[in-house]
C-alpha cells in the first residue's frame, strides 16, 4: 500500500489523479470530478507524457499541504548589483 492516497492515471489527453486503491474496471472519479473506469492495460510511455490536469494537481497539493504550482516568484533585484541597468556599447 502506498503512503499517498492518490496516484496519477493518464485519461482523455491528461494525467489525472485517482484514489490509490482503484483497481481495473472500477468506476471512479478523478480529483477534478471526471468520471472514468480504471483501465486494465497499463498506460503507454507517451500517455505518461501528457500534461497534468491542473485541477487534479491543485486538489492533490492542497490535500498534501504542498505549495501550489507555479510558486510565486520573488524579486531578486537587490541581489543583482544594486538593481542598476548597465548599458552595453
Amino acid at each position: 500500500m502506498s503512503i499517498r492516497p492518490f496516484r496519477w492515471l493518464p485519461h482523455d489527453g491528461q494525467r489525472h489523479a485517482v484514489k490509490e486503491d482503484a483497481v481495473a474496471f472500477e468506476d471512479t472519479a478523478t480529483l477534478c470530478g471526471e468520471e472514468l473506469t480504471i483501465p486494465a492495460a497499463h498506460p503507454t510511455k507517451t500517455q505518461w507524457c501528457w500534461p497534468t490536469c491542473t485541477t487534479c494537481d491543485t486538489v492533490w497539493r492542497q490535500h498534501e499541504g504542498i505549495p501550489l504550482f507555479p510558486r510565486p516568484r520573488t524579486s531578486h533585484a537587490s541581489t543583482r548589483g544594486g538593481g542598476r541597468a548597465v548599458a552595453h556599447a
